[in-house]
């Protein structure tokens, strides 16, 4: 029983850190390189292919947003730009609260199987002999 006990916490810890990620020191020279206007950075985000899609099934055709991008003076395209920086990276919040409660089951699931808790009455815990 030790040794499941054993394999378990070691994939248990396996999967929790698997995604790590490392940080570079970026030189001055490579940041830059890489400077982009505000009007640059608002076609970029108009040339893709979801942005472009998404203003079709509104009715927007993409030709007049160009037109009104370049006739933007550099500090409204570079409010427009920030605004776009600032906005929220997820778009559907229902699939983070899915994997929340998912993340919980799992858990308890391994909590009641290793006799720490007594949540679920479908699992038989380990006992130590």
């Amino acid at each position: 029983m030790k040794v499941s006990k054993l394999i378990l916490s070691f994939i248990l810890s396996a999967t929790l850190f698997a995604q790590v990620s490392f940080a570079q020191i970026a030189s001055t020279e490579a940041l830059g390189s890489c400077t982009v206007s505000s009007k640059e950075k608002l076609a970029g985000i108009l040339s893709r292919e979801d942005v472009a899609k998404r203003f079709e099934e509104l009715g927007v055709d993409t030709k007049i947003i160009e037109a009104r991008v370049a006739s933007m003076t550099d500090e409204e395209a570079s409010v427009v730009a920030k605004q776009i920086d600032t906005l929220p990276a997820g778009a559907d919040a229902g699939m983070s609260i899915v994997g929340a409660i998912v993340f919980i089951f799992v858990v308890l699931l391994i909590t009641d199987i290793l006799g720490l808790t007594s949540v679920f009455n479908f699992t038989k815990p380990i006992t130590n002999n």
